[in-house]
């Protein structure tokens, strides 16, 4: 038994983890108050590439560090932000102790490893894979049948993430069954739509395992 999962506000508070990273960017560039708005707005909730992210922010604040010094500082000091919830945790490993074999697929560079060890997650999980680790994007097919591959297991299971094109799309085109973590939005694609929503990963966790038992 299969189930996969994103990680940036998904398995992990990326909102919390980015928010405690203005903080500290915004104190240490000396930047007013008013900055914040125009770093969240860049920031596009993490989908912005962060050379194009610092790029704009540049232009707009009176940054005094050089592009490539923001970006290597930033793949050190964000990253070091995560945490995992207690409950979350608890439930991944319910999961694993239920028999399931548990991946993380999520989109972005090498240092989305350094999330895991800030986290203390990195013995937690079956499969990882990282988009630019194993050169395919969700939503692309290849990247979930990856985790599989490390997983052992056929590509046959639960995609659990926040992001309707690449997890939700990625997922049902790869032909696992789909939770779409709500993050309290309402659900606004029409041509396809997750077979359940979810406010957290515990109660993902209980989806799962009530479908399995009743199957």
């Amino acid at each position: 038994m299969l189930a996969l999962f994103d990680l940036d506000n998904t398995l992990l508070d990326r909102e919390r983890a980015f928010r405690l990273w203005v903080d500290d960017f915004v104190a240490s560039q000396e930047l007013g108050e008013g900055a914040r708005t125009a770093i969240q707005d860049a920031d596009a909730d993490g989908f912005r590439p962060r050379d194009e992210f610092f790029t704009e922010l540049k232009g707009a604040l009176p940054l005094r560090d050089s592009l490539e010094s923001l970006l290597a500082d930033y793949h050190v000091s964000y990253p070091s932000r995560y945490r995992i919830d207690s409950e979350t945790l608890v439930s991944i490993r319910r999961l694993r102790s239920g028999g399931y074999k548990v991946g993380v697929v999520t989109n972005g560079p090498p240092s989305q490893w350094a999330k895991f060890e800030a986290a203390g997650i990195e013995v937690e999980f079956d499969a990882v894979s990282i988009s630019s680790v194993v050169g395919s994007w969700k939503p692309d097919f290849a990247i979930f049948e990856n985790a599989a591959r490390q997983c052992g297991l056929a590509l046959d299971g639960w995609m659990v993430g926040d992001s309707p094109a690449a997890d939700i799309a990625g997922g049902i085109k790869a032909g696992l069954r789909t939770i779409w973590m709500t993050r309290g939005r309402v659900w606004g694609e029409d041509s396809y739509a997750p077979e359940f929503t979810a406010a957290s990963i515990p109660e993902a966790v209980e989806i799962i395992l009530r479908e399995t038992s009743a199957s």
